[in-house]
């Protein structure tokens, strides 16, 4: 009797240890994880993580990042995207310092002269190309490209203004002018944005200070008087000799 109960209570027993082992489950693995800390010169670089915008900006940490390798993008107004690879480590925190490249794009032109209008012969040229640095004659084949021209009389009978070029008889090309700060086109000085307060469409042929020109195209340049001639008439006109940068990327403030 008893051997015919042994047998079955030992099956149970079995069964019920292996359905104890089935359900026991190991806990589920934590993934590690490390930090980035970007800082980039010049800073407020906006930080993108894999494809996805993080929403901080330069300088600041992502955290929580996963370990191993992630692209990171560092976009500025006013300079090129920047995208680097960088390995995290668990626990650790990866360091990285950038230096954003300006698409801030001038040329230098001059010195250049030019004459007053009156009096003037055809080697003479009293206005100015600001986009190529060509100064030509208000009356010549290529009057059409002057931007800004050196007038003997000037606007409202005012003797001796360099002006926008609209001014002249049968001109059309506006530009407007606002005098600056410095004397220094390298100063790092920005142009104030046309068509706010202050601009005007001329400036003195004495002005000491750099003068910020906005032109019929939308670009800007930064213009110095570097030296000047005060004409005694007929045969020996007045002019002035002029230096400036002229920004390539239209609209853009930067000098």
């Amino acid at each position: 009797m008893r051997k015919y109960i042994f047998l079955p209570l030992t099956i149970i027993l079995g069964f019920l240890i292996a359905s104890c082992s089935d359900t026991t489950t190991n806990p589920p693995a934590v993934e590690e994880t490390g930090s980035i800390f970007i800082n980039t010169s010049p800073v407020g670089a906006t930080i993108t993580l894999d494809g996805t915008n993080t929403g901080k900006f330069t300088p600041d940490s992502v955290t929580s990042v996963s370990t191993g390798q992630h692209s990171v993008t560092l976009s500025l107004n006013g300079y090129r995207d920047t995208t680097f690879t960088v390995t995290v480590q668990a626990n650790l925190q990866t360091f990285k310092q950038i230096t954003l490249v300006s698409t801030l794009s001038t040329t230098l032109y001059g010195p250049v002269k030019i004459y007053e209008t009156a009096g003037t012969t055809a080697n003479q040229p009293s206005g100015i190309d600001l986009s190529s640095g060509n100064a030509y004659g208000v009356t010549s084949t290529d009057k059409d490209k002057v931007d800004i021209y050196y007038s003997t009389s000037g606007t409202g009978g005012t003797p001796y203004l360099v002006q926008s070029a609209n001014l002249y008889p049968n001109l059309t090309r506006a530009t407007a002018f606002y005098v600056g700060n410095g004397t220094d086109l390298n100063d790092g000085e920005d142009s104030p944005t046309y068509p706010l307060s202050g601009w005007t469409d001329h400036m003195s042929d004495r002005e000491s200070n750099y003068v910020f020109l906005y032109d019929e195209d939308g670009n800007y340049s930064k213009l110095i008087i570097t030296d000047y001639h005060a004409g005694s008439g007929q045969g020996d006109p007045s002019w002035v000799e002029v230096q400036w940068l002229y920004n390539n990327t239209g609209a853009d403030k930067r000098f």
